[in-house]
């Protein structure tokens, strides 16, 4: 069905093939981290996204990796802290730089994207899959934005894509709650549900026929695809929406913080251990998710969402949460970070003696009306 492109000049952890009617696939290649992202693959990707964009004989794209078991858990954090360690924030801040640039890249992609999103989906790697237009999932699929536990804050368009989805966009910033196939359907996380395998839904879509979809090249994979879509029973996200929506007000950061704390006793599985994340993850992430969150709300362009994550990722890096979050989760993996101290669990009381401030007028404002600055 597809042949391997010889002159793969861009990363050796990519694998680039050709298939028939103008398609181009690309594999993440990188199995030990689970396709973990960094600076060197994101810049890789960005280059590749660009050449297939003005190449004419490509007309649609499909992005997976070698594996079911994820096809991206992220950015490649465990060397990003090192970099810091290292005194290297500005290597790490490049990382970052590139990431967006290919995500920003693929919000405004004018030929079709497919993303088949099995097995894990999370923080960077669910960054790429939302700014695909054609976002598929299968039964295994587990999406997630956990950066709460680790000490960053839900990046990659988190800013906007969380505020898009209103309370259970906050709900699972806030938390890093784990997302089933069911779930992330049922809030547009994703697009489609497919319970065939891989090489056979990619094969229908390589079969379409373009010249019998005079409406266009998306219509046509979006026909294709409604096709394939099989629908799952609820999972937990859907068995919580009204908790959700009772404990995810999205007014007051401290009466957001503690109902969600207070779901410690919740008989859902799922909410205890929402309630579990948020309790024993990292302050800062909370309170910068909370403010991004209400930030998001006011709908900006994604250039400008972009252009401020590389303003807070930046920030973000140099707290010393993230060394910590990453050092207890990843590195020794006791479980146990010990968060910078806090004045209160309140905006200012976590952020004032170090507030994330910006060239971006409409965030600072953010952080004047929450008395952080």
């Amino acid at each position: 069905m597809t042949n391997l492109l010889q002159s793969n000049n861009y990363h050796p952890d990519l694998i680039i093939e050709e298939a028939r009617n103008g398609w181009r696939i690309i594999r993440l290649n990188r199995p030990k981290s689970l396709h973990a992202l960094d600076e060197s693959i994101a810049t890789a990707l960005l280059k590749l996204f660009e050449d297939f964009h003005q190449d004419d004989s490509v007309k649609a794209i499909w992005l997976d990796s070698t594996t079911p078991k994820a096809f991206c858990a992220g950015g490649d954090v465990r060397k990003l802290r090192q970099l810091v360690i290292n005194d290297e924030v500005d290597a790490a801040n490049r990382f970052f730089e590139q990431e967006y640039s290919l995500d920003l890249l693929l919000h405004n992609y004018a030929k079709p994207v497919v993303v088949w999103g099995e097995g894990y989906v999370m923080g960077g790697g669910l960054g790429l899959f939302m700014a695909a237009p054609f976002r598929l999932v299968t039964p295994f699929s587990r999406l997630a934005m956990p950066e709460v536990n680790i000490g960053l804050y839900p990046d990659v368009g988190g800013s906007r894509f969380l505020a898009d989805r209103g309370p259970i966009g906050l709900f699972t910033g806030l938390t890093g709650s784990i997302m089933t196939a069911a779930g992330a359907y049922g809030i547009g996380w994703a697009t489609h549900i497919c319970d065939a395998q891989r090489d056979v839904v990619l094969q229908k879509l390589v079969d379409i026929d373009w010249e019998h979809y005079p409406a266009g090249d998306f219509r046509a994979l979006d026909d294709t695809l409604n096709g394939m879509h099989r629908p799952v029973p609820p999972g937990p996200l859907q068995n919580s929406l009204d908790v959700i929506h009772s404990v995810c007000r999205g007014v007051d950061f401290e009466q957001d913080y503690n109902a969600i704390i207070g779901l410690s006793d919740a008989r859902s599985d799922w909410l205890r251990q929402a309630s579990e994340n948020l309790q024993k993850g990292s302050p800062s992430t909370a309170a910068i998710t909370w403010l991004l969150w209400q930030w998001g709300r006011q709908v900006h362009p994604w250039q400008e969402v972009f252009a401020l994550e590389e303003q807070i990722s930046n920030w973000k890096l140099r707290h010393p949460d993230f060394v910590e979050g990453v050092r207890a989760r990843l590195v020794d993996k006791d479980l146990s970070p010990e968060w910078e101290e806090v004045e209160s669990m309140t905006l200012p009381g976590i952020l004032a003696k170090n507030p994330p401030v910006t060239n971006i007028e409409s965030w600072n404002d953010l952080l004047k009306l929450y008395h952080v600055i």
